[in-house]
This record gives structure tokens, C-alpha cells and sequence, in this order.
């Protein structure tokens, strides 16, 4: 009732709106504090059945839920609250468009379930960023193998799912060039590891800066106004320095922005006075 009442005080809007409950399994891969499928010693949050009843309220009554699972257990938790709802309440009106926050580590049984249950992988690419010490982190967390399956843009994407993305900010920068050229080049901005962190899992640039749009703008149930360049949507867009399909990859992150456009007027641009 309580998130009900909140739903009702911040209806659907452009800029600010309820209607999406956060639940929080797991803490993080590198933080150590994930929880796997292998014995690490680390509990999931909450438990099994606690996370299958709260989801299947929630769900019951509208809501999109945001399960915040990072390790391979908790996303299969997350999974499997998903589909009790879907086989305890009937279908909702405007569709489930559940979430999974993080999915650092998703084990290859369960890459196709993300498609089959229209679960989104809502994943921030710079708290993937493979810095040295996030990389060792992972394989001392999870293991070599299981450290190689950490943030599998190109395997979910590839098994039917939709893989959209966000800034995790404050955690990382806001920066949406940095980002992207994490997902693409599988580096940090600065290049690091040489030839990329398991290279396969690679986004093709077109479909890496979806996912930070339009991909965007559907998990939030806003794809009908934002997200895409074309009449009728909101006139929220940049415009870069340079054509970045273009350049070469490794100097994605370096691109600047040259104008800035919010609600139809430029609130930003970039000349003498901004260097």
C-alpha cells in the first residue's frame, strides 16, 4: 500500500516517476560479496522463498521489479522469482518488463531464460570496466572459469536476451562515450587489457549505443517518447565532436560532445569559453 500510495503521488511523466521496486539479492563480484553457485561463503540477502513471494506481489499489482543480483545464484534466484509470478498471476496489462540489475555473472544454463521470460539485463558497462584490479578480484572471487563469464553482453544478446544499459552512477561516471567503449572494445577507456577481456562477449557499436538509448527508454516503459531520433519524441540529445562509426574503436571514450539539447533548447555548447 505504501508503494501504491508512492506510485500515485509520482504518476508517469517524463522526468520523474514511480513504479519500479528495487530488490537487492546480492552485493557485487569484486567486492566479494556475490552470491555463487559455487561454495563461497557469501548468502544471498534475502531468501528463496521470501524473494519469490515479494515478486510475485509485487508483480500481482503492477510493478516492475529491479532484482539487484550480481553473482550466478542470485540472478537464477532473480530468474526464478520471475517466472513464479509469471505462472502464479494472471498476465498484466502493460506487460512484465522485469529487471535484473547488475547480472555480472550468469551461468550458461541460464542465458536463454532472459529472452524466453522478457527479463531485461540491465547492466552498467563501467562497473565492468576490466581494470586490473577489478580483473584479479573477479578470479580470485569466482574462479578463472567463472571469472571469464563476467558481464556476457554478446552470449545474452545472441540467446534472445535484451541487454540495455545505464551509467551505475555514483559508482561510475555518467559518461556515456566511456561506457560504450567498454562494451565494445572490452578495455578500460585507457586501453587495459591488450586485446580486450573476453573479447567474444564484444557489442558491435550500433547495438551498444541501443542499448544505452532505446534499450533505455523501453525498461523504463518509455519507448514511445524517448530514446530515438524521429517526430514526436522528446528533443533530449547530444551531438558529438565526430562521427564515431568513423573512428577507430580504441578512441571511443575520447570523443567530446559539441552541443547539447534538453526539451528542444541547447542548454550546452561546447566552444572556447567550455575548453
Amino acid at each position: 500500500k505504501a508503494l501504491d500510495a508512492l506510485s500515485s503521488r509520482y504518476p508517469d511523466d517524463p522526468l520523474l516517476k514511480a513504479g519500479a521496486a528495487r530488490i537487492a539479492i546480492d552485493g557485487a563480484v569484486d567486492t566479494h560479496s556475490a552470491a555463487m553457485l559455487a561454495p563461497s561463503g557469501v548468502e544471498p540477502a534475502i531468501s528463496p522463498d521470501d524473494l519469490n513471494r515479494a515478486v510475485r506481489l509485487l508483480d500481482a499489482r503492477g510493478w516492475q521489479v529491479m532484482a539487484e543480483a550480481s553473482g550466478d545464484r542470485a540472478v537464477r534466484m532473480a530468474l526464478d522469482a520471475f517466472t513464479h509470478a509469471a505462472r502464479s498471476n494472471p498476465p498484466v496489462s502493460r506487460g512484465r518488463r522485469h529487471r535484473i540489475e547488475r547480472g555480472d555473472l550468469v551461468d550458461d544454463l541460464d542465458l536463454s531464460r532472459f529472452g524466453l521470460l522478457g527479463v531485461i539485463a540491465s547492466m552498467p558497462p563501467l562497473l565492468g570496466s576490466p581494470t586490473p584490479a577489478r580483473t584479479d578480484a573477479w578470479t580470485r572471487s569466482a574462479g578463472p572459469a567463472q571469472a571469464a563469464r563476467t558481464f556476457r553482453y554478446a552470449s545474452l544478446s545472441s540467446r534472445g536476451g535484451r541487454v540495455v544499459f545505464g551509467s551505475g552512477w555514483p559508482a561510475a561516471s555518467l559518461n556515456p562515450m566511456a561506457a560504450i567503449h567498454v562494451a565494445v572494445n572490452r578495455t578500460t577507456p585507457d586501453g587495459t587489457p591488450a586485446g580486450g577481456w573476453q573479447p567474444a562477449e564484444r557489442l558491435a557499436l550500433k547495438r551498444a549505443i541501443d542499448a544505452w538509448t532505446s534499450g533505455a527508454a523501453y525498461a523504463t516503459f518509455d519507448e514511445q517518447r524517448k530514446g530515438s531520433l524521429k517526430a514526436g519524441m522528446l528533443a533530449d540529445l547530444v551531438v558529438l565532436s565526430t562521427d564515431i562509426f568513423s573512428l577507430p574503436a580504441s578512441r571511443l571514450s575520447a570523443t567530446d560532445v559539441a552541443l547539447t539539447i534538453f526539451d528542444g533548447k541547447i542548454v550546452y555548447r561546447r566552444d572556447k569559453s567550455n575548453d
